[in-house]
């Protein structure tokens, strides 16, 4: 079992205040991958926005205890869209700014593209880390890797634990053939590569590193904001054969090499377990009750993935509501800091743009003016129920070149 030490970088950002709360809150973002509509617990065979008369929408139940109880403690964003893949969404996560502005789509990024997120565009970490945030990225980048200046450390995260590329085995966290595990904290350095991994299970190994940053945090006084980029359930479908065992007899195993959603629900199980992990996390810390928490996908199910985006049509690269409208919820503090409603459901339209402007102002109190225009909206009042929201329309995606 590998050990790897984000931790020690912490030591340093940790500014010499006296322990207790926050003057403002946790913030965790736990972003799935590839993880469609009809795969989270609370949708399937459920009355929802896009199954308002409860009908069947699964055979194959797939049960997600942990994102479900999460869920009924927040607000569920039933109309919540993204782009239809994945480094799009990523970047305007980051930036809160679409694609058509930043030019980093509607295409993802592969290991050999020359090029990443613009340098000019101000990311989220920087944003937070002026308002006295320390910033941590655990998972999936996906936002360039050509030039060490495009990677997360430079970006504004105060450490990094992850893939720089948008796939890769989950055991031999290989891409492509090599190996694209890495791990750094120096702000101006490439991350160096992991090479003591021991073949550990990539979703487990970003969960147990997730428990030791919070663990180990330094200061539960300064706040933190943790970017838990999972790179599950994306391909390849890999997951330990215990969790494959779950639901053998309950999800039938179809056909295709490495596309069986028997696997699939059997990574989804994991991650569904994995976060909660982090969430005790939280809890043993004594940070759970100033975190503010937010989980969603960064795009549709891949049908030929065996992701399940039903009732809604299509998936994963493409414009129809199964590839740009996702499973999301977020759940206020429990403290004073940042309460949200408890058990609603919001219908007010939302982008992964948004969160930017609503972490940055909303939440930390701070400013996004040194940003160039921003395509997000500050949903915080919205979330809150004081508000309506005011964002009227989306731009989904904008074709290629020629297209």
């Amino acid at each position: 079992m590998w050990t790897p030490r984000l931790v020690a970088a912490l030591a340093g950002a940790a500014c010499a205040a006296s322990a207790g709360a926050p003057p403002k809150p946790h913030i965790v973002l736990a972003l799935a991958d590839d993880y469609g509509w009809n795969d989270i617990g609370y949708h399937q065979n459920a009355v929802n926005s896009a199954n308002p008369l409860g009908k069947v929408t699964t055979n194959a139940v797939v049960p997600t205890p942990t994102l479900d109880a999460l869920a009924a403690e927040g607000v569920k964003l039933e109309n919540f869209y993204v782009q239809t893949t994945c480094t799009p969404t990523r970047g305007t996560l980051m930036t809160g700014r679409y694609p058509s502005h930043t030019g980093l789509g509607p295409l993802v990024i592969r290991p050999y593209n020359p090029y990443g997120m613009p340098l000019g565009e101000v990311f989220l970490p920087e944003l937070l880390k002026e308002s006295g945030y320390s910033t941590h990225l655990i998972g999936k980048w996906h936002l360039g890797v050509c030039d060490e200046r495009l990677t997360p450390t430079y970006r504004g995260f105060d450490s990094f634990l992850g893939i720089l590329n948008g796939a890769g085995d989950f055991f031999s966290h290989k891409s492509r053939g090599y190996l694209d595990l890495r791990n750094g904290t120096a702000a101006d350095a490439f991350p160096p590569a992991l090479t003591a991994h021991g073949n550990q299970y990539a979703t487990d190994m970003y969960a147990e590193e997730a428990r030791r940053l919070i663990l180990q945090y330094p200061d539960a006084s300064v706040p933190m904001f943790l970017y838990f980029s999972m790179q599950t359930v994306h391909t390849p479908l890999q997951v330990p054969q215990r969790y494959i065992d779950l639901h053998t007899g309950s999800v039938p195993h179809t056909t295709g090499p490495g596309r069986q959603r028997l696997k699939k629900a059997g990574m989804i199980s994991y991650m569904d377990e994995a976060i909660g992990r982090v969430v005790d996390g939280l809890k043993e810390k004594g940070m759970w009750e100033d975190t503010v928490f937010l989980f969603f996908s960064d795009n549709g199910g891949p049908i030929q993935g065996e992701g399940s985006n039903y009732p809604l049509r299509g998936g994963k690269k493409t414009n129809w509501e199964g590839g740009i409208r996702v499973p999301a919820f977020i759940k206020g503090t429990d403290s004073a800091l940042a309460p949200l409603p408890r058990n609603v459901t919001s219908m007010a339209l939302m982008h992964s743009s948004d969160w930017l402007p609503t972490f940055v102002e909303g939440v930390a109190g701070g400013s996004t003016a040194r940003c160039q225009s921003l395509d997000g909206h500050n949903q915080w009042a919205a979330l809150q129920g004081t508000a309506n929201t005011t964002r009227t329309s989306i731009v989904h995606a904008m074709p290629a070149a020629g297209a």
